[in-house]
């Protein structure tokens, strides 16, 4: 089962595997993949709720173990 995830945790690791910060909209941060195809809305809450840690874990393997 996924767990809930800070923020920034989840936001270190999409920057590290070379996701890029496109635009602040209101209570997200979209963020796109190195290659440009995909593109991720991540709340500025405190944590991120189990869907969307599912959604960073879909679009980005190799996430760190103890998300799940």
């Amino acid at each position: 089962m996924v767990k809930e995830v800070k923020q920034r945790e989840v936001e270190r690791f999409l920057e590290s595997c070379g996701w890029r910060l496109l635009r602040e909209k209101g209570p997200h941060n979209v963020w796109g993949s190195p290659d440009g195809t995909q593109v991720l809305a991540i709340p500025r809450h405190g944590k991120v709720s189990p869907g969307v840690v599912r959604q960073v874990i879909k679009a980005q393997p190799g996430s760190p173990a103890g998300w799940r």
